[in-house]
């Protein structure tokens, strides 16, 4: 084994999940093998994702709509013969190793600091402990391939492949849901970032070929089936523009969103009507936001039931209401994901049937769905376009709808 690890290590397990990350595997089980001399005892792989439709309702107790994607984080970890309780963290993404001696004593660390990666992989181990469950003394190497503040949810992965990886070496197995409302509390207490559970669950809970309609009031996923590849692909525009949700500008938003609950009468704007928003009297600086929250969970249940029709068309239309939804009620959109929307819709006659910016918003990417032959065009005009008017080509990649965080090894 010494000799050909990952050749041997590669024979026991899913071989389509190897083909989707084999690099970053390779890289992750490697490095982990030269610095610790050793196999790693478990390999996880846990899923970035991107939503089709159900943007910033997740934490208003709406649907929404996302699948994994290919791209994802890869953990390898193994217990260490180090005396004491310390955690090794080699983060190779980020170019920095950590030891942590004292886990309990670990204060989060800052989106500015230059450890503030720490926050989404101690706060997770932190979280464990709190349960007893307890890895220590661990070691742990991480690697991924998604693109992080692209809005695909990296710091979710990774959250959620630092749990299942914990929860292996000790044999302490949990539901897709549990391991989401764990990575759900760390990003919340250790991140400091008041998201909702969408990308957490679908990390977890995901299945190939489809979309997880996650219910995030009772916290239930059921699984949308995707019409074939031969008729839909998922392509993904990354404009390079990165952001911080803890910036403020995300919890502004949410707090604009629970006072509209309040002074409507509502634990959350998922119980409110279109008539009844209509109705409410809400202060002008966020009656906007309200409305993209009511509107938006009625695009999500309209979308699934074009997906379920295979009406790609009309689910396409929905996607461009979304957008601009989000543009102009929201307001989380930017110049450059604007330009992205505009120049893929007037490619509908070519087979993209729709287009929209997807993540918290303020760059990051916008999801297209095209037909196949519809690909190549879009990706011709999406770089032209946005080489012309930045001076830098986007990254575009197609992405399946993939499985969900699972062992490896």
């Amino acid at each position: 084994m010494a000799s050909h690890p990952m050749r041997l290590m590669w024979s026991l397990h899913d071989s389509l999940l190897v083909t989707m990350n084999e690099a970053t595997i390779e890289k992750a089980v490697e490095t982990y093998r030269r610095t610790h001399r050793s196999m790693p005892d478990a390999i996880v792989r846990a899923p970035g994702r991107v939503n089709l439709i159900g943007e910033h309702i997740d934490y208003n107790g709406g649907s929404v709509l996302p699948i994994a994607i290919d791209h994802a984080t890869i953990v390898a970890a193994g217990r260490s013969d180090a005396d004491g309780r310390s955690v090794d963290v080699n983060a190779l993404d980020v170019g920095r190793r950590n030891v942590i001696e004292d886990l309990l004593a670990h204060r989060p660390r800052g989106h500015d600091s230059e450890e503030g990666h720490l926050d989404y992989i101690i706060g997770p181990l932190k979280i464990l402990l709190e349960k007893g469950i307890d890895p220590r003394p661990m070691n742990c190497t991480i690697s991924s391939d998604i693109p992080i503040g692209a809005g695909l949810s990296s710091s979710a992965a990774l959250e959620v492949g630092m749990l299942l990886a914990a929860r292996t070496l000790v044999g302490r197995s949990a539901d897709p849901k549990t391991l989401a409302e764990e990575a759900m509390e760390s990003e919340h207490r250790f991140a400091g970032t008041p998201c909702g559970i969408m990308d957490m669950f679908v990390s977890a809970a995901a299945e190939s070929g489809h979309a997880c309609l996650i219910d995030c009031i009772r916290r239930t996923c059921r699984q949308i089936t995707l019409p074939d590849s031969d008729r839909l692909r998922i392509v993904i525009t990354d404009t390079g523009v990165r952001h911080a949700l803890a910036d403020g500008a995300y919890a502004d938003r949410r707090h604009a969103c629970e006072t509209s609950a309040r002074l409507l009468g509502v634990g959350s704007l998922s119980e409110v009507t279109r008539s009844e928003f209509d109705e409410g009297a809400l202060p002008k600086d966020i009656r906007s936001r309200a409305r993209h929250v009511i509107t938006e969970i009625d695009r999500v249940d309209r979308f699934v039931e074009a997906l379920e029709a295979e009406d790609l068309a009309l689910a396409g239309k929905i996607l461009g209401e979304s957008h601009r939804s989000l543009r102009d009620d929201y307001e989380v959109s930017c110049p450059e994901l604007d330009m992205m929307v505009e120049v893929a819709d007037s490619l509908v006659d070519v087979g993209v049937y729709g287009s929209r910016m997807t993540g918290g918003g303020f760059g990051g990417c916008v999801v297209s769905l095209c037909d196949p032959n519809a690909v190549e065009p879009l990706r011709s005009a999406l770089s032209s376009a946005y080489q012309s008017r930045y001076g830098r080509p986007p990254s575009i990649f197609e992405t399946d709808a993939g499985p969900g965080a699972a062992r490896l090894d």
